[in-house]
């Protein structure tokens, strides 16, 4: 007879064997697979298409505008000064209103500047404008801005007065402008400016083009007042650069631009510039001449000085060339390779004073811009003093 502690080990081992002979089943997941999407020819087309222009226009355009002047000059030169915002942002050079640091700069104005006085056209002079458009079917290659403006009744005429010009040696006018008044408001400082102070020229100033003041020597004090008068009577480039030095440089005279209003004329180089960097409008450059008789801007005594300025133009070939004698012209000529222009104020010979600016874009010195502007002057002169 067994005990019964054994039967119940037997039991247990039983237990324990067949537990241990039990195997889980395994649980079969099917999986779908994904259906390929069918390839769309057109959308493949059109991916190659994208490709291509990729490579044929943008990568040569980035290569040439972006990679090798940033990089490969950099590497070729290692004292050259890479500038990334100037091609990635072309029009940083005038296109702000605060410097420092060397950093063009985007501020809000503490106090806004008194703009200029707009000129308005109270009645247009068709048949004048209609004349100066049939003169200019005569010249096809050019591309002429006229404003012209009369004192005595308003009325005046636009030709493509908006559209952007090189300057030339016109933007002479705005640098004697903003330097009459740089002295006028320095007289209510502790500091002034006085047209009678000396200035020395250095060979930092010396340049090419028109002007004799190149060919002097160094280290010689002038007259603020006498440097002034050669610059706008002789053209004189290095004198010019030496009062655009006086106003701020380039960074002062543009500041000075866009805090008056004017939002086209700056210097984007020093002179001579014979590429053509300086801009203006035949409205803006017109708009200057009429606000020199603006006493919020120029006091009587800096006013007549800078006429007289005007007045001593040398050059009289253009807007004065085919006026009669009697007729007086406060103006300033511009010429480079692309440009020819004259801006100004005249005075007929009865009484009628009235404001013309005609600037001329043409083929690499083409001598025809030079006979339309003298005959576009002469015809605006006649119609103007029969009003």
């Amino acid at each position: 007879m067994s005990s019964p502690i054994k039967k119940q080990n037997l039991y247990n081992y039983t237990n324990y064997n067949n537990f241990q002979n039990i195997k889980p089943k395994r649980q079969v997941i099917k999986l779908k697979r994904r259906k390929k999407p069918k390839k769309n020819l057109l959308a493949c087309v059109f991916a190659l298409l994208i490709l291509a222009l990729y490579g044929y226009y943008i990568c040569p355009y980035n290569y040439k505008h972006y990679f090798r002047p940033l990089v490969l000059n950099h590497i070729k030169n290692k004292d050259l000064k890479l500038d990334a915002k100037s091609y990635i942002l072309p029009t940083w050079n005038y296109l702000y209103n605060s410097y420092f640091l060397d950093e063009r700069l985007f501020v809000e104005k503490a106090q806004k500047t008194k703009e200029m006085t707009e000129i308005h056209i109270s009645h247009e002079l068709t048949d004048t404008k209609n004349k100066l458009l049939d003169l200019f079917k005569k010249y096809p290659q050019l591309k002429p801005s006229v404003f012209v403006w009369e004192y005595s009744t308003g009325s005046g005429f636009e030709i493509e007065a908006d559209s952007v010009y090189p300057s030339a040696s016109i933007i002479k006018i705005p640098i004697a402008f903003e330097l009459m008044r740089l002295i006028d408001n320095s007289s209510k400082t502790s500091n002034p400016i006085n047209l009678s102070d000396k200035r020395t020229f250095t060979d930092e100033f010396r340049t090419l083009g028109s002007g004799d003041l190149q060919y002097t020597s160094a280290n010689v004090d002038y007259s603020i007042d006498y440097l002034a008068n050669i610059m706008i009577a002789n053209s004189d480039n290095s004198a010019t650069n030496m009062l655009l030095y006086e106003i701020g440089g380039m960074d002062g005279f543009n500041r000075a631009m866009r805090n008056l209003g004017l939002k086209v004329t700056s210097m984007g180089g020093w002179l001579p510039d014979i590429e053509g960097y300086n801009k203006t409008t035949a409205r803006e450059m017109s708009t200057l001449l009429y606000n020199i008789d603006n006493p919020n801007y120029i006091n009587i005594k800096q006013k007549n000085v800078l006429k007289e300025y005007l007045g001593n133009t040398r050059n009289i070939h253009l807007l004065k060339e085919k006026l009669p004698q009697s007729a007086m012209v406060l103006h300033k000529t511009g010429n480079i390779g692309t440009m020819l222009g004259d801006s100004g104020i005249v005075y007929t010979d009865n009484g009628k004073k009235y404001i013309v600016t005609i600037l001329v874009k043409r083929p690499f010195n083409d001598y025809s811009a030079k006979t339309l502007i003298q005959d576009a002057s002469l015809l605006i002169y006649n119609d103007v003093k029969s009003l």
